[in-house]
């Protein structure tokens, strides 16, 4: 390969990175991502000198969309109240048992136990 198409491949290299940097920027933009990529994005999308010192870390949370999301669920789960309290009712609720249930594990204990799953039939 000559100087002249090391040269000419490097500019396409260039050229699809810069591409792919202002895709990523659309993308980061979407979800909400710290300033910090977007502006290190668009940089890298305008062929611009950049550093990524400031990029890492960087948690889910830093993202507006996941931040958003995360609210709007501790919201549903307030209205619905499914905390603490709701899952230890879960739990106790889990482990009553009833005259029913005493009479249909005794049966099953002197049958040997519960009854094996059957298996499903080969097609």
């Amino acid at each position: 390969m000559t100087r002249d198409q090391q040269i000419a491949r490097l500019r396409a290299r260039v050229a699809d990175l810069e591409t792919l940097s202002a895709a990523a920027y659309q993308f980061a933009g979407a979800v909400g991502a710290p300033e910090a990529w977007l502006d290190t994005l668009w940089a890298a999308a305008q062929g611009e000198a950049f550093s990524v010192d400031r990029l890492l870390p960087v948690a889910a949370e830093d993202c507006g969309a996941v931040a958003d999301l995360r609210r709007q669920l501790e919201d549903v789960r307030r209205i619905v109240a499914v905390g603490p309290a709701a899952a230890e009712l879960g739990r106790v609720g889990g482990h009553r048992t009833s005259a029913a249930k005493r009479r249909a594990a005794r049966a099953n204990g002197r049958k040997g136990g519960r009854p094996r799953k059957q298996a499903a039939p080969a097609r």
